[in-house]
């Protein structure tokens, strides 16, 4: 296996692991970014560029959604100090 398929593994690896552990959010995004690499290292022609940018996208978006999920609890537990 060639070094620059490793981040792919290791983005597998995650996302199994984060279904083992019921982590849905974590899961999708660790898999979108994984199929995201795959089609990156397919030749243009065989993906269409569209689909690929698709899951790069939607993982973009679940990890923003996130961390807006997580500042306004943040933002709400310091006002109701």
């Amino acid at each position: 296996m060639h070094w620059n398929y490793w981040p792919i593994v290791f983005l597998g690896i995650s996302t199994l692991f984060a279904l083992v552990a019921r982590r849905w959010i974590d899961a999708s995004w660790a898999a979108c970014f994984a199929v995201f690499m795959v089609f990156d290292r397919m030749l243009p022609t065989a993906i269409p560029w569209q689909l690929k940018y698709t899951f790069l996208g939607v993982g973009v978006i679940v990890i923003a959604v996130q961390v807006a999920k997580n500042y306004s609890r943040y933002k709400k537990s310091l006002l109701a100090r």
